[in-house]
């Protein structure tokens, strides 16, 4: 089975966005956590993500980081614009951060969108935050509530994600389609190499949902590459 940088592809130079909902931050430490060994990798954020594991190491500014003397070959490296104490959240860089960051660094993963830790959501005009250079955006969807019943207790934005879905009551087959392809959805501001993957895919029946979604979206003569699975298992599949 194909590790879940190789399924997206992910290679040196790359600057990946990760938006969506249902995983972006694990996806984003996930894939960092295998690319560690081969490349220098930066994890940031152009929004606000919590402060992660102390394991990794971490700056709070940019201007922290150059002035570091702590520039390894390679590994993990955590920064961001500042720090908010009180919600232990880590603000986002900007795109003059990122042009300065980039010659420092083998691969990027940026986590540009947030969803209050819930499983969707619709976008407003000034989300999701794609920074100017980054070539590559992995947008991230809950594989285990496909075909299942909307609340809007699980929706961040929802008169927006209404809106997008068309009034849908389910996450059917369609209502996922019209988050993918339309120009307000899940990839808007992307450009470039476009992925969508279908996460928490644990079971045979989120498997085999997320297989004939796959096939589903095929209908639509989209420009992005599918994928799912299970980031708690570790078992990736593709198309």
């Amino acid at each position: 089975m194909k590790s879940l940088s190789s399924m997206l592809d992910i290679k040196k130079g790359d600057i990946v966005s990760i938006v969506g909902s249902g995983g972006k931050t694990t996806l984003m430490f996930r894939l960092a956590n295998e690319l560690k060994d081969k490349y220098k990798v930066l994890v940031t954020t152009s929004t606000k993500i919590y402060m992660p594991d102390k394991k990794y190491k971490i700056y709070s500014t940019v201007d922290s980081y150059i002035d570091s003397f702590n520039k390894l070959d390679n590994g993990i490296t955590v920064i961001a614009k500042d720090v908010n104490i009180e919600s232990n959240k880590l603000i986002g860089i900007n795109d003059d951060d990122l042009d300065i960051l980039i010659k420092y660094f083998d691969i990027i993963l940026i986590e540009a969108d947030g969803s209050r830790g819930l499983l969707l959501k619709g976008w407003k005009k000034y989300e999701p935050v794609i920074l100017e250079s980054s070539n590559k955006t992995i947008g991230v969807i809950p594989a285990n509530i496909i075909n299942k019943k909307i609340d809007a207790d699980f929706v961040h934005n929802h008169d927006e994600f209404n809106i997008l879905t068309d009034y849908s009551n389910n996450l059917d087959f369609e209502a996922i389609g019209q988050i993918c392809t339309r120009k307000n959805g899940l990839f808007k501001n992307s450009k470039e190499n476009l992925y969508l993957f279908l996460n928490q895919a644990d079971t045979e029946e989120d498997i085999k949902n997320s297989r004939e979604l796959s096939v589903y979206l095929e209908e639509y003569n989209h420009n992005f590459k599918i994928c799912w699975g299970s980031l708690k298992k570790e078992e990736y599949y593709e198309c």
